[in-house]
């Protein structure tokens, strides 16, 4: 209220007519001079306004708590053009972080919390809000702006794309346009990644990080420098899987007594978007059994596309599953998301002619790391041995220090043993040095950009973590770069493509106390990027 009364005596000492003192939601221009201010403190001349767009104007907020006030909870005052703007919408329904703060950061996440990868995306959520958290209890918040005093809590817009592109799209819309969010995290897939950046992000200026796009086609993306991924392209988990395959080879012939001119027959069936078949296609060029490449096995490779179930139905898996039985593959690689375990693994093994001397071993990619794999699997530990698959990522000491801070943090919520959940935790650190980076420089989308290209070498190292958060502070506010070594691995990124090369993990299916299979775990065996050859071992864990 006495902001009001302070607008309206203002407007009286301007000697406006009586019907312009009611106006108070629409911006007045108290001069129109082309440019009158480049911040706020040029205006002090006129008391009450803010500079909006390079004028003076009354704006229709000024603090968060005006608008909650005026409209309710989950209502900011959205900088820089000081209107009133709705956190939430049907999509975007979680906010994290002290929102009323008018210093605050607010960011956006596109994940899929909702639907059928549900599990995938609460975790992932749920590693932002760790971090959040970390920047929180370790210092406050950001530091101020050059010139200020007041801390900058970061605050999150939690949305779920529901598995789904169009949803995806419509909540990324919602994020740029009604809250003027300059960064979002996400999108989980590579598909709906490509269409919300070349939707919403890329034309608006927003930068966009995924956690865990890994499409070889997002690398060439027309993107003005605005994509970014904490996850590798998939010619790296191609190249795992290409050295994988012949090992697994070699056990199935020793299991089955097979001469080496006894052919095995192999199957590779994925989804139809950007990852599925990118991911599939990288593969081909590298694979080889039977000691030729796949392409030249004829009768004993098949490659089946299923299609891409953006909303959850998957009309061609029944069909692939069809496919799959009639073939009868020694080896199974299936590249998809929930829908490849829960809708073509689970009916493969069930179906499986009980004639045929040999049941499939299963390869997934990371898009089958996720819980309902194990409870599918339950305590068929015959099953369970016959399961690995491959993830992006490292098994150090900062990946295990953030799984076990994950575990305690969220005991009851789907756990972080899926891909993109140390991806998500290290985005969201990713963007708050950012910020801290620019100094006086707005947060948009571009300045983010350029300010995690002061993220790689040569620099200062900086492990990931709340015990390192204030001296990367003091590192970036001194004006000098860090080298980020993150939960999901060191990410020295290529600054021209927004990514970073990554070691691949190998994973196993362990078992409980009881014989029940359990979350997903790192074998001990990995790809090494760095030397392109797999080194360690499979461990105990696994048997």
């Amino acid at each position: 209220m006495a902001d009001q009364r302070k607008r309206t005596k203002l407007l009286r000492a301007l000697g406006l007519p009586a019907a312009a003192l009611t106006i108070l939601s629409c911006s007045f221009i108290v001069d129109k001079n082309a440019t009158q201010c480049s911040g706020n403190s040029d205006c002090d001349r006129f008391p009450g306004t803010l500079c909006v767009n390079q004028a003076c104007v009354v704006p229709p907020c000024s603090t968060n708590q005006e608008c909650v006030a005026q409209y309710g909870q989950y209502y900011i005052c959205r900088k820089p053009d000081y209107r009133c703007a709705k956190l939430l919408s049907d999509d975007c329904t979680t906010v994290e972080g002290n929102y009323l703060d008018d210093a605050a950061i607010v960011i956006g996440s596109v994940l899929p919390t909702t639907g059928p990868d549900s599990s995938m995306g609460i975790a992932m959520e749920n590693s932002v809000k760790l971090a959040i958290g970390d920047f929180s209890s370790a210092a406050n918040g950001l530091p101020p702006r050059p010139g200020s005093t007041a801390r900058r809590p970061i605050v999150l817009v939690g949305c779920s794309d529901n598995s789904s592109a169009d949803t995806g799209v419509r909540a990324a819309t919602h994020l740029v346009n009604d809250v003027g969010v300059p960064a979002i995290i996400g999108a989980a897939f590579s598909g709906i990644s490509i269409k919300v950046a070349t939707n919403v992000t890329i034309p608006a200026g927003v930068l966009l990080i995924s956690p865990s796009a890994t499409s070889v086609a997002i690398t060439d993306l027309q993107d003005n420098g605005l994509v970014w991924r904490t996850a590798p392209s998939d010619a790296f988990q191609a190249s795992a899987l290409a050295l994988l395959v012949p090992m697994i080879e070699q056990q199935i012939r020793v299991d089955l007594m097979l001469k080496s001119t006894d052919a095995i027959k192999l199957a590779i069936v994925h989804k139809g978007d950007a990852y599925g078949k990118g991911l599939g296609s990288a593969l081909e060029k590298l694979l080889q059994f039977n000691g030729k490449p796949a392409v030249d096995n004829a009768g004993n490779y098949l490659r089946f596309d299923y299609g891409d179930p953006g909303d959850g139905d998957c009309l061609n898996c029944p069909a692939a599953v069809t496919k799959v039985l009639d073939f009868k593959p020694h080896i199974l690689l299936d590249f998809g998301t929930n829908e490849a375990v829960t809708q073509v693994f689970k009916f493969v093994e069930s179906t499986w002619d009980a004639q045929t001397p040999y049941r499939p071993r299963y390869l997934f990619s990371d898009g089958g790391e996720i819980q309902e794999l194990s409870a599918l699997i339950d305590a068929n530990n015959e099953l369970r041995s016959r399961i690995r698959g491959t993830v992006p990522g490292t098994n150090n000491l900062l990946y295990k220090s953030f799984r076990n801070q994950y575990l305690s943090a969220f005991p009851s919520a789907p756990g972080p043993d899926v891909f993109g959940t140390a991806g998500s935790y290290d985005s969201l650190y990713l963007i708050g040095y950012s910020v801290v980076s620019l100094g006086a420089t707005l947060p948009t989308g571009p300045n983010l950009a350029a300010g995690l290209r002061k993220m790689v070498p040569p620099g200062t190292q900086i492990d990931v973590g709340a015990d390192k958060i204030n001296n990367a502070f003091a590192v970036l506010t001194a004006g000098q770069n860090i080298d980020y070594n993150g939960a999901s691995g060191p990410l020295n990124f290529d600054i021209n493509t927004g990514e970073a090369p990554s070691d691949i993990q190998i994973w196993c299916v362990p078992k409980d106390a009881n014989g029940k299979a359990t979350a997903a775990q790192n074998s001990g065996l990995f790809f090494n990027a760095a030397t392109g050859s797999l080194e360690g071992a499979i461990g105990t864990q696994c048997n």
